[in-house]
């Protein structure tokens, strides 16, 4: 599990993006030619040499095995294969946050590390440790979603049939400028194989400033497992639930994150104007009234919003998020 971790981490600390707040197609509605959009559940590229040999191995599938709507993300294990040689590895199903535009490798550096396998164990196997030392590696994984804000938590749906002792992996880590600054990772093996459970795990760092957050699920923490794992909802979360006290505003803001309503409840019956916009600073609606005020949020996209409150002394400024 330690070597599993030192790999994810080791790859993770590799890419940086531009800012966003959303994760394209959390809830795998949209497909195309067989894969999820905005989502890599496989590998593929060129192991370069005299001859190029192009390598893909896939790991998800469209399910109609849904928490919501109408599909889902099947991961399994499968095998790697290298193209004219006697090697051939059975690895985790990966499931990555964002497109993977493919990668291209030597085969010499895999070929050494496979031999330092053996000299080590006597047998082939993938050992992160070892497959951590070729930097050629990094290209193997995605490069996330783009993020402004770390957010307090990452969450799935999970349907998990597990071999037996097996356990799946989330793993996420925010960066900014290329460098990680807020990650973290857990294990799960669900209690009811067929139903759905939410899983997640806290960002260690949340809300401080970022420009790409990386998310990748594995199905597995052992080679050759025939385990299944079903996917769905992935959100990110940056508060938790229920009726937060906004220190500037004299009154309530909730629930934070935001489903079908946004409501603002101030403490007295003053009069204030409020302002809902996008980050990008889009107005979105505006009203003055006094008391509670109800936003309808249902058309708008998963993310996070800024919602401003001017009354007559002060103008206060708020992130609320919206699932």
């Amino acid at each position: 599990m330690k070597k599993t971790f030192t790999l994810v981490m080791l790859l993770a600390s590799f890419w940086g993006l531009t800012a966003q707040s959303t994760i394209p197609n959390s809830d795998f509605e949209l497909w195309s030619y067989g894969k999820p959009v905005g989502w890599t559940v496989g590998l593929h590229g060129t192991l370069t040499s005299i001859i190029n040999l192009p390598v893909e191995v896939n790991f998800g599938t469209q399910s109609n095995e849904a928490h919501s709507g109408n599909s889902s993300v099947k991961l399994v294990s499968s095998d790697f294969s290298i193209p004219y040689t006697q090697f051939n590895f059975n690895l985790p199903g990966i499931l990555q946050a964002g497109e993977s535009e493919g990668f291209s490798i030597p085969l010499e550096d895999i070929l050494a590390i496979i031999q330092a396998i053996q000299d080590t164990t006597g047998t082939p196997g993938l050992d992160p440790d070892n497959l951590a030392a070729m930097s050629s590696l990094l290209q193997l994984l995605s490069k996330g979603v783009p993020c402004s804000t770390v957010p307090a938590s990452v969450t799935a749906w999970v349907k998990y049939q597990p071999q037996e002792g097996d356990q799946l992996m989330m793993f996420a880590v925010a960066k900014k400028e290329g460098m990680p600054i807020s990650y973290n990772y857990g294990v799960f093996q669900t209690d009811n194989p067929n139903s759905y459970q939410k899983i997640g795990i806290d960002f260690d760092i949340p809300n401080a400033e970022c420009d790409s957050i990386m998310i990748i699920i594995l199905s597995s923490t052992m080679m050759n497992s025939s385990s299944v794992l079903y996917v769905d909802d992935i959100a990110l979360e940056y508060s938790g639930v229920g009726i937060p006290e906004l220190e500037d505003f004299d009154g309530k803001i909730y629930p934070n994150p935001a489903s079908n309503q946004l409501h603002i409840q101030p403490d007295n019956e003053n009069v204030y104007e409020w302002t809902l916009t996008d980050m990008s600073g889009k107005i979105l609606q505006t009203g003055k009234t006094s008391g509670k005020a109800i936003l309808d949020t249902r058309s708008y996209a998963t993310g996070m919003y800024l919602l401003q409150i001017k009354t007559d002394n002060k103008i206060s400024t708020h992130k609320v998020s919206i699932r």
